[in-house]
Parts: C-alpha cells; sequence; structure tokens
C-alpha cells in the first residue's frame, strides 16, 4: 500500500498546536472528523488512549506513532502533524515529539496495521526524512516528502 493512496494533504496539520499528549491525540482525532473519516471520535480516541496507557508510542527521534483499532472504519485512517515547537509525548529517550503520525485500523486488518506501522517507522527513523518534515512549509510538502521516502526506502 503506498502512503499516497491514504495520506493526502487535507489529513496533515502543520503547525499542530498542542500543549500535551492528551491534546496531540484529540488534535489528530479531529483532522479525520474534519475529513469525514470518522463515525465515533469518542471511540477512535479512547482507543489511541488505552494503547498509550500499555506503553508509549513515542518511539524517540522526535517520532510518535499513536495509533490504535477502530471498529468504525472499513480501511485504514491516517492522520499526521508536524510540532514546531516539540510536546512532551512519554517518548522512550525522553526528548519532546514534533512528528505524529496517528493511525486507526480496524481489528479485522492486523496485517495492515502492522505493516503500515513498521513502514512510517522505517521511513521516519531516517534523519533526513526527519529533517525535512521538519522544515516543511506546508500540508503538501508533508505528503509529497513521506511520499518519496516510502518510494525510496
Amino acid at each position: 500500500m503506498e502512503l499516497s493512496e491514504i495520506l493526502t494533504p487535507d489529513l496533515v496539520q502543520i503547525p499542530l498546536e498542542a500543549e500535551n499528549k492528551s491534546e496531540v491525540i484529540s488534535r489528530l482525532i479531529e483532522i479525520l472528523v474534519r475529513n469525514g473519516k470518522l463515525k465515533a471520535p469518542a471511540l477512535a480516541q479512547e482507543a489511541v488512549i488505552r494503547r498509550e496507557e500499555l506503553m508509549t508510542t513515542g518511539v524517540g527521534k522526535g517520532v510518535a506513532l499513536p495509533h490504535g483499532k477502530y471498529a468504525d472504519t472499513e480501511d485504514v485512517l491516517i492522520a499526521c502533524g508536524i510540532s514546531k515547537k516539540g510536546v512532551d509525548f512519554d517518548a522512550i529517550d525522553g526528548q519532546p515529539v514534533h512528528i505524529f503520525v496517528l493511525l486507526l485500523t480496524p481489528e479485522k486488518y492486523p496485517n495492515k496495521h502492522l505493516k503500515l506501522l513498521s513502514k512510517f517507522s522505517r521511513i521516519l527513523d531516517i534523519a533526513a526524512c526527519r529533517a525535512k518534515l521538519l522544515a516543511a512549509n506546508s500540508a503538501a510538502e508533508i505528503v509529497t516528502i513521506l511520499d518519496e521516502f516510502d518510494k525510496t526506502y
């Protein structure tokens, strides 16, 4: 699955304005609501928070991949946000997080969920990708950068 098939500029918030983990998750859920992707945003938020309670999805290097299983969708839902100032997201390296990718998938597609998490982990582990994302000035740029690294790596 190509990222360009599921991540469009209208699903990206730059800058993402949030003060803490809960606000980040809310803002990313709001993006999906604004775009008519979520029928039950409270359930989606609950799924992501439940997952965060198990272990942080702040994977380090300024990246967080909050995710959860969401039954009220037939397909994968993604929202992305870039925080210029950074947010304390309880990342495993203790550093502020700047790059957020929210992923919601139906329980019936566990492989798709794992493949997308793996794909984002791989792409966002590349220092050049993170640097380009942080230097980007628009949602369209963010999508182009992620697509470019998805196709190259």
